[in-house]
């Protein structure tokens, strides 16, 4: 009796002595292998690797992943075999970075995973109200009544701010409104932040604009920029109430006058 090891799968084969010198399947994993002429505790090289023996069925219902995994694992077992067979050094460099690129791509899915789930919560979230506290609302009309008269500049520079700030926090408030309930909680702030920014400052009305004056432009440039951001995002939130129920954005035009004059309400 021959005696000997398969060097796919270390299974032990034991084969009559007549064999010594044929090929037979290994009865673990169906490697061809060469029988030695006596028994040894070496593995016996392998001639070639067959199909494992599994029901077809069942390989055609293995997990990908499954499969891939053995395919690596497969190829690097060959390799081996190859490099002993040739009196070579095997080199896994290849095998260990395919490991790399694959725990790579999982690591980054689970990162995107993860943004996506908190994009989710954040546009799912709820949105809180926001308050206009006597303090904001008393140093935004005092910015848009400024007397300072030593410098035109300063005086256009808090207005507009002021002005613009309004018509920001205006935006702001009505993220909250998606119902009549919600609407009355703050169309008192509404009214209160619209008072303020159509506030007429004598020293704006009596600046002569036409004057060439550089900082003054460049003033006026800014805020124009600024203040239009800042309508396009309170027109957004008025259009987005419409959507819910157009009579709460029928009643944001009669009683907010800021509402009123946006461009989506100009004919």
């Amino acid at each position: 009796m021959i005696s000997f090891r398969c060097l796919m799968c270390s299974k032990t084969v034991n084969v009559a002595d007549e064999k010594q010198g044929e090929t037979i399947d290994c009865p673990e994993c169906s490697a061809s292998l060469n029988v030695p002429a006596q028994s040894a505790e070496v593995m016996a090289p392998v001639v070639n690797r067959s199909a494992p023996k599994v029901n077809s069925q069942e390989e055609s219902d293995a997990p990908s992943d499954a499969v891939s995994t053995k395919s690596i694992f497969r190829a690097k077992r060959k390799a081996q075999q190859d490099a002993a067979a040739a009196g070579e050094h095997f080199d896994s460099s290849k095998f260990d970075q395919t490991r790399i690129s694959r725990t790579f791509f999982l690591s980054v899915m689970t990162i995107l995973i993860l943004a996506i789930g908190s994009y989710s919560y954040y546009l799912l979230r709820p949105v809180k109200r926001l308050v206009l506290t006597d303090e904001q609302a008393n140093q935004l009309l005092a910015a848009v009544n400024t007397r300072d008269e030593s410098s035109i500049t300063t005086v256009m520079d808090e207005y507009l701010d002021a002005q613009t700030t309004c018509t920001e926090l205006m935006g702001k408030i009505l993220r909250y409104v998606d119902s009549q309930e919600k609407l009355e909680e703050v169309m008192d702030d509404l009214k209160r932040l619209s008072q303020i920014a159509l506030t007429q400052n004598p020293l704006m009305e009596s600046m002569d604009r036409d004057e060439p004056n550089m900082e003054i432009m460049s003033l006026m440039e800014e805020y124009k920029s600024r203040q239009m951001g800042a309508e396009i995002k309170l027109e957004r939130e008025v259009a987005r109430i419409m959507k819910l129920n157009p009579d709460l954005a029928a009643q944001l035009k009669d009683e907010v006058a800021v509402v009123a004059r946006l461009a989506m309400f100009q004919n």
